[in-house]
């Protein structure tokens, strides 16, 4: 049985994870990880408590990095998108012109 202080930690590094708080997510990452070291170096050696919790880190971690990345990438695509939207705005300063056309027959 793993303590619940274990899954507390593991419960909110993936709040933080799927709430884009960065720093907190690395904050509860380390705990976790020196929770889980400290949980297993208490243990017997070979209880399979310490491989129990060490997937455990293992899965948290590996789904909180994937949270970070997918974060990440939405955040790219949005800034492509506002990029992309601007090239077409008027510039400050531009002066308010009529828009003109040119048509030749």
């Amino acid at each position: 049985m793993i303590p619940s202080r274990l899954h507390r930690l593991e419960t909110e590094l993936r709040r933080a994870a799927a709430s884009r708080r960065y720093a907190e997510t690395a904050r509860l990452a380390a705990q976790l990880g020196e929770a889980v070291a400290n949980f297993a170096a208490a243990l017997p050696k070979g209880d399979p408590r310490a491989r129990e919790a060490a997937r455990g880190f293992a899965e948290a971690t590996s789904w909180a990095l994937l949270m970070l990345k997918a974060a990440r990438a939405n955040c790219l695509a949005e800034y492509r998108r506002v990029s992309a939207a601007n090239r077409y705005t008027r510039r400050t300063g531009e002066a308010n012109r009529p828009a003109a056309v040119r048509l030749e027959a």
